[in-house]
């Protein structure tokens, strides 16, 4: 139940405006980083719900880390919540690339591995993307548990 009251206390109008703001922004991300990779034009093979749902958990994750960082004491949201955010929705745009190639992801793959092991490992991301964001999603949605579970203790009071 005390989640719940740590649910009310950071959904605020203040909060619920940072947060449709970061998730409108998130999607603008990963748009933008489609459309790099496909010459202007946004194509993915990933369904567009999903897209939706990672720049949504993804801004909620952020939302929260933003509460714990101004609203806590002990502030353990303070960098992992923010920074899973902006790397689940920046990862997300990089890999869901056309439903043929990533472009993003083979070129700082084959920085590092060459382009025999680029090519592999950026044909199974672009086979599996769906999958991925969905893995994205989950991993959002757990660090959400995870935060809200951890600010709804004592010890993390709110301040009024």
């Amino acid at each position: 139940m005390q989640i719940f009251k740590t649910i009310r206390a950071i959904y605020s109008i203040k909060y619920l405006l940072v947060n449709a703001f970061v998730a409108v922004a998130y999607y603008y991300l990963i748009s933008y980083l489609l459309s790099i990779q496909q010459n202007g034009i946004p194509i993915t093979a990933v369904p567009v719900l999903l897209i939706y749902l990672l720049a949504i958990t993804s801004s909620v994750t952020l939302t929260i880390g933003i509460y714990s960082i101004r609203n806590t004491r002990r502030n353990e949201a303070k960098f992992s919540a923010t920074s899973v955010s902006a790397i689940t929705t920046f990862f997300g745009g990089i890999v869901s690339g056309c439903g043929c190639q990533a472009a993003i992801l083979f070129n700082l793959l084959a920085i590092g591995f060459g382009t025999g092991e680029a090519t592999l490992v950026n044909t199974i991301a672009t086979e599996n993307v769906a999958p991925i964001f969905g893995a994205l999603i989950i991993i959002n949605l757990f660090v959400i548990g995870y935060y809200l579970n951890k600010l709804s203790r004592p010890s993390c009071r709110i301040r009024k």
